[in-house]
C-alpha cells in the first residue's frame, strides 16, 4: 500500500508524544520550530490539530507530522472566469458564498536518510483525502486546501498530488487574499507587484 501504511502507526501529535520521541527535523527551520512548540498552542486554542506517523517497530522515531483545520474557499469575490469554473465543479444548483474544505496547514517529513525518496509526503496527502471522503466525517468538506510555499519544487509537489492554484496570476491572488483598502492602494500594488510567499492551492475531493 505504501511506506506509512506498511510500517507506521498514526496518532495525535501531543507534547507527551514529543517528549517520548527522538528529535524530529524535516530540514526546514520554520516547520521544525512549529512542530517543536507552536503546534501545541494551535491545538490548545482549537486552531489546528496535528497528527504524526511513527515507526510501528520503534515508536521513538517520528516519520511525518501534519496539521489540519477546517477552512473554505470564497467564491463570491473571485474573478468571473474563475468563479464560473469553480461553480461548474461544485454544487452549482445552489450557489454558495464559500465552499467548505480542510486545510493542510503544515506538513513535514523527517529528513533522515531512511525515510527519503519513499513518497511519504504524497502518502500523507492520500490518507487525508481518504479521511475526508469518508461518509463518517461530521461536517461537509469538498476541498482539500494548502497554502503552498511559492517555490517551484513545492508547487510541483502539490501539482503532482492533484492540486491546482486557485488563480492563474499572483496578482489576482494577492488582491483576493489581501483586498486593497482603496483605489490608491490598488493602483500602487498594480504598479509595484511583489512575489507572494505562498500560493493558495486546492483539490476537489470528488474529482478522483
Amino acid at each position: 500500500m505504501g511506506f506509512l501504511f506498511d510500517n507506521c502507526t498514526i496518532s495525535a501529535y501531543t507534547e507527551d508524544v514529543l517528549q517520548k520521541c527522538e528529535a524530529f527535523s524535516c530540514g526546514d527551520d520554520d516547520l521544525d520550530d512549529f512542530f517543536s512548540s507552536k503546534a501545541f498552542e494551535y491545538a490548545e486554542f482549537r486552531m489546528g490539530k496535528s497528527f504524526c506517523f511513527r515507526l510501528r517497530n520503534d515508536l521513538k522515531k517520528i516519520v511525518a507530522i501534519f496539521t489540519l483545520s477546517y477552512d473554505s474557499i470564497r467564491i463570491y469575490d473571485l474573478p468571473r472566469s474563475r468563479r464560473d469554473a469553480m461553480l461548474k465543479i461544485t454544487h452549482h444548483r445552489k450557489t454558495l458564498k464559500r465552499y467548505p474544505g480542510v486545510l493542510i496547514g503544515r506538513l513535514a517529513v523527517s529528513n533522515a536518510e531512511e525515510f527519503r525518496r519513499k513518497g511519504i509526503g504524497s502518502e500523507v496527502i492520500d490518507i487525508v483525502k481518504q479521511w475526508y471522503r469518508s461518509e463518517e466525517i461530521k461536517a461537509g468538506c469538498r476541498m482539500l486546501i494548502v497554502d503552498a510555499l511559492n517555490k517551484p519544487d513545492v508547487l510541483s509537489f502539490y501539482r503532482k498530488n492533484g492540486f491546482e492554484t486557485l488563480f492563474t496570476s499572483e496578482q489576482q491572488e494577492d488582491f483576493y487574499v489581501n483586498p486593497p483598502k482603496d483605489e490608491e492602494q490598488r493602483l500602487l500594488r498594480l504598479a509595484n507587484p511583489k512575489p507572494l510567499e505562498t500560493r493558495l492551492m486546492f483539490t476537489d475531493l470528488l474529482k478522483e
